[in-house]
């Protein structure tokens, strides 16, 4: 008798905790998700989904087209930002090696004037991000913010 209330007993521990792997004990779904600018993979970024109603915030880093991420279900708001190369700064004598100067290129409507929404399932672990439209462009070559952060390195001052 004491043997099949140790297995039932140890058969209900499986149990429970396989049922807290699936659902991470606090109601979030991992998600797997990939990332896309006009058909190709962002190669550095940052993605937000921010409850629409109820939820929890997630963020994470886009590397490579592809990003992990845990959240509840339910409707989001998906603001993506994503950088480039356009350039490297002169070495100085504080600063030896040159940096890249990074260009954020992603558009507002997919950022800080985004309205894109999803709707996270509890039983689907992957998200598809596919943004498309014209990136912007840094004006006279380089932007004022980016054109800020070159002097800053340049000066040594962070």
């Amino acid at each position: 008798m004491a043997t099949t209330t140790l297995r039932s007993l140890s058969l209900a521990a499986l149990l429970l905790a396989v049922g807290l792997v699936g659902c991470n004990g606090d109601g979030k779904v991992a998600i797997q998700g990939t990332a896309t600018w006009n058909g190709e993979p962002i190669e550095k970024g940052y993605i937000e989904l921010q409850p629409i109603g109820e939820g929890h915030f997630a963020s994470a880093e886009i590397s490579n087209g592809k990003f992990t991420v845990q959240t509840s279900p339910g409707k989001r708001l998906v603001k993506v930002t994503a950088e480039k190369v356009i350039g490297q700064t002169e070495p100085t004598e504080r600063i030896p090696e040159s940096k890249p100067i990074l260009f954020q290129f992603v558009p507002p409507k997919y950022n800080s004037e985004s309205k894109y929404e999803v709707d996270i399932a509890a039983n689907s672990p992957s998200l598809d991000i596919k943004l498309d439209g014209e990136e912007l462009k840094p004006q006279n070559g380089i932007s004022a913010e980016d054109r800020r952060k070159m002097n800053l390195q340049t000066s040594g001052r962070r």
